[in-house]
């Protein structure tokens, strides 16, 4: 997974304020969310109402996503924003895709590798000591890494 986040903000304000409810997706979020379970992330389960407005906010946004979506140094099953902007998501390849080096329009985004953290129900995270380690609700309070403030 690869983000990609354009050094312009997008005020999650204004991105509201263009929000028009009537032209939100209709899809069924647990028909969603059964489509991922079953088959994956696919671009066409990956839905966020706030993209055309956030797009409207901030134009670059949508040429970056045209561009990280025409792609062709990655391998991406899904690329879209983030919350209400302006991460730009890629799933599949941890690669970024080349136009983010070579143009000079994204010299200055911050691009960064990405993974799932998963867990099992009732599995809190903590610090692992290897890769394998976890910690759960049922594990000491003294085994818990330390907080610090």
């Amino acid at each position: 997974m690869v983000l990609i986040k354009p050094p312009e903000a997008c005020a999650t304000a204004e991105v509201y304020k263009r929000l028009r409810l009537d032209q939100t997706s209709k899809a069924d979020p647990l028909a969603l969310l059964k489509e991922i379970t079953q088959n994956g992330i696919s671009q066409d389960v990956c839905v966020n109402d706030l993209e055309p407005p956030a797009f409207e906010v901030l134009r670059s946004l949508k040429k970056l996503k045209k561009r990280f979506i025409a792609s062709n140094r990655g391998d991406y099953s899904a690329v879209f924003m983030s919350g209400s902007g302006s991460t730009i998501v890629g799933i599949g390849s941890p690669d970024p895709p080349a136009f983010v080096y070579d143009d000079d329009d994204y010299k200055d985004v911050f691009v960064s590798e990405a993974r799932f953290l998963t867990r099992e129900e009732n599995e809190w995270y903590r610090e692992p000591m290897s890769s394998n380690a976890t910690f759960s609700k049922e594990d000491s309070l003294s085994e818990a890494a330390p907080v610090v403030d």
